[in-house]
């Protein structure tokens, strides 16, 4: 009788049990964005602040500056004294996380934005 390859098939388990860095971070950010924009959203007068905020994280982080623009993220938790969650914290000691974890959140700040405006323009049409 053949002997089972055990590792071989624990190996392939792992790896599709287990998200990558990459998906695990988008998942944070998914998880959390939204949150900290309800409550940014609540403190801001506008729209248009929110925008701003949003420009100057984009300007950050497109200048190479990711731990500025996550340090920005970490501004507006304290802000709106929402905890900052460890799962996102927990990325400080680690530069390309906090790059990945800033495109993430830009990616879905964007379409967060986008849903908002066209909530907003729903509404004046009423």
């Amino acid at each position: 009788m053949p002997k089972a390859n055990i590792t071989s098939s624990t190996t392939e388990k792992k790896n599709t049990t287990m998200p990558s860095a990459a998906n695990l971070i988008n998942m944070i950010s998914g998880i959390y964005t939204s949150p900290l924009w309800e409550e940014v959203r609540y403190y801001a007068s506008s729209l248009t602040t929110l925008r701003k905020i949003q420009k100057s994280i984009i300007a950050l982080q497109e200048c190479g500056k990711s731990a500025e623009a996550f340090g920005l993220v970490i501004a507006l938790h304290d802000l709106t004294d929402l905890d900052v969650p460890e799962a996102i914290t927990g990325l400080e000691p680690f530069p390309d996380g906090i790059k990945m974890f800033m495109d993430e959140f830009i990616a879905d700040t964007n379409d967060l934005i986008c849903d908002l405006a066209t909530e907003e323009f729903a509404g004046e049409e009423d």
